[in-house]
């Protein structure tokens, strides 16, 4: 299960580079289009372009997934599943997308590993890794990918998304996967809880029906929220932070309008109930107020993604009440801090993307 957990870890890490890629130019593009009223043959272009990036995200997936489990052998029949996930080649069956993606690496790292064990005549040994492994690992996949995983997952995919749909329709219930999606966020600060909600959006990110910016809107909160809060409740109840902690608030108030949330860490470690207990509470009504309103948007967490917004002035409201709330609470509960003079408060942690 660690294995599969690592390898599932790996795909998001290589695949989020093209979600930041395809995200800003759409955001971008929006802007210009929306703001600036250009409307040209390059703007089309950059747009065009930017769909054809977030074309590329299952087939990597699928291909990081698979390298995760089988190493270079595995890229191949990985990318090529992925492919066929997002590309279903058979008329009559849908996509599979991002969970087909995902089944399709999983299923090409460890048939890799499998063959890899094989033994084969020293004649055509040295041809296993070059030419056996490929060729039969990805003609397996194709088969795999068009047939049954393209029927059974393509279907079960439509339903989970068209089941989403109907949340998101719903005001009652979009405001609950809002609020979960965001408190998810909150809860860990970019540890392996927010990765699975986070993850969820990748999944649908580029559904034409747009819940993937939908869903993608209601995390700024969870992942905005943390960082900004425990630097402004610094300030206000100075009292109730060590030193340490009132040094690095205005770290934490920078890295968080960025959308960092590991600036909250330090904090988070010497008070966790208190601190992420508020943490959620704020990133909840705030993800929630996203999926009630309908904000949407394409650009990539922290201030960089409110100007491309469906309604900018909508998501930035809904951020501020969750930092608010989130600060308020903070405040209040907090117990006053006590220095410890043999107790160094630095606490080392590691900022990742």
């Amino acid at each position: 299960m660690r294995k599969i957990q690592n390898a599932l870890m790996t795909g998001v890490s290589y695949m989020l580079p093209f979600i930041v890629v395809a995200g800003l130019t759409i955001a971008l593009t929006g802007i210009c289009t929306s703001y600036f009223g250009i409307d040209n043959a390059v703007i089309t272009t950059l747009s065009g372009f930017g769909s054809t990036v977030m074309g590329f995200i299952p087939p990597i997936m699928g291909a990081y997934v698979s390298f995760a489990i089988a190493d270079k052998a595995g890229l191949a029949p990985g990318f090529i599943g992925g492919w066929i996930a997002q590309n279903p080649i058979l008329e009559g069956t849908d996509s599979s997308g991002f969970l087909g993606a995902v089944l399709a690496g999983l299923i090409a790292g460890y048939l890799v590993q499998a063959l890899k064990k094989i033994p084969f005549p020293k004649v055509i040994d040295s041809l296993k890794s070059m030419l056996i492994i490929p060729v039969v690992s990805s003609l397996v996949i194709y088969f795999l990918m068009a047939y049954p995983i393209g029927f059974v997952v393509g279907a079960l995919y439509t339903a989970i998304v068209n089941a989403l749909l109907a949340l998101a329709a719903n005001t009652g219930t979009a405001v609950i996967l809002g609020a979960i999606l965001s408190a998810m966020c909150a809860f860990d600060m970019g540890g392996p809880l927010g990765k699975i909600a986070i993850t969820f959006i990748f999944a649908v990110w580029n559904e034409p029906s747009g819940l993937g910016f939908l869903t993608n809107a209601a995390v700024f909160p969870g992942i905005m929220v943390p960082a900004i809060s425990v630097g402004l409740a610094s300030y206000i109840a100075p009292k109730k932070f060590t030193e340490s902690e009132r040094k690095q608030a205005p770290g934490a108030i920078v890295t968080g309008l960025v959308g960092i949330a590991e600036a909250t860490l330090p904090y988070a470690f010497r008070d966790p109930v208190r601190v992420i207990g508020c943490n959620m509470i704020g990133a909840a009504v705030g993800g929630a107020m996203m999926m009630a309103f309908k904000v949407s948007t394409p650009g990539v967490s922290g201030i960089i993604g409110i100007p491309p917004a469906s309604n900018p002035l909508l998501m930035t409201l809904c951020i501020v009440v969750g930092i608010a709330i989130s600060t308020t609470l903070m405040v209040i509960v907090k117990k006053e801090a006590v220095e410890k003079d043999t107790e160094d408060d630095s606490i080392d942690f590691e900022i990742t993307f």
